[in-house]
């Protein structure tokens, strides 16, 4: 299987990337960083070619690479690109919040549907299509409207792409990450490890009949309580 994996210059995109790799799948990377997608195409032993620096939240940049890519793909996994953010909430200005809030639309939503509104023709029929929201959603927050944006685009790609029997999912931090929850046995992998289990396992023919869906790793906990 050829998988495209964006956001490769972040952890999680690395162990997203390494998760498919040891599954015996044709990867390539992607991200804005040129050094960190060559210390992990180093570490991946990837081809040349298979590492592809490009800011996806940049429509000139990406439309500018599209002749990088491969010309099939199977799966494409969306990764937030890289968000720097610093000091207080507290302390924000209006221009600070604003900030803010475009950074990580652009970073978990514009990227993606800029990936693939530029690849997704590249897609074989019967690929698949995940899109991570690697942080559990503060009620109120920007991360929560960017999951819930990423949510409802998700649904809408489903329905677009179903056509060609292309599945498009949403794989979520869910109640399990948040700070002071162990899950049910302290040996549980990490938020990341299970995320990268997740999406690997949404490409498989066994997860065929899911599409338009946004599921939750939580190490156990409850999605919604009440």
């Amino acid at each position: 299987m050829d998988v495209l994996i964006t956001g490769c210059d972040t952890d999680l995109g690395r162990t997203i990337a390494e998760g498919f790799c040891a599954a015996g799948h044709t990867v390539v990377i992607a991200g804005a960083h040129r050094e960190e997608l060559e210390v992990l195409a180093k570490e991946l032993e990837l081809a040349e070619g298979r590492a592809i620096v490009v800011d996806n939240t940049d429509p000139a940049a990406i439309a500018a690479a599209h002749g990088q890519f491969p010309a099939h793909l199977d799966t494409i996994v969306n990764v937030p690109a890289p968000v720097r953010q610093g000091g207080d909430p507290r302390t924000y200005t209006l221009a600070d919040h604003a900030a803010e809030w475009r950074g990580l639309f652009d970073a978990a939503v514009v990227s993606a549907m800029l990936t693939v509104q530029v690849l997704g023709d590249h897609l074989r029929s019967g690929g698949s299509v995940v899109t991570v929201i690697p942080d559990p959603a503060v009620e109120g927050s920007a991360g929560a409207a960017v999951k819930a944006a990423v949510s409802e685009w998700t649904a809408g790609q489903a329905q677009s792409f179903g056509t060609r029997g292309i599945t498009v999912n949403a794989v979520a931090a869910g109640r399990g990450a948040e700070r002071g929850y162990d899950g049910l046995d302290s040996a549980t992998p990490t938020v990341s490890a299970e995320i990268a289990r997740l999406s690997l396992f949404l490409t498989t023919p066994a997860a065929r009949h899911i599409t338009g869906q946004t599921l939750h790793v939580s190490h156990g906990a409850l999605a919604h309580f009440g």
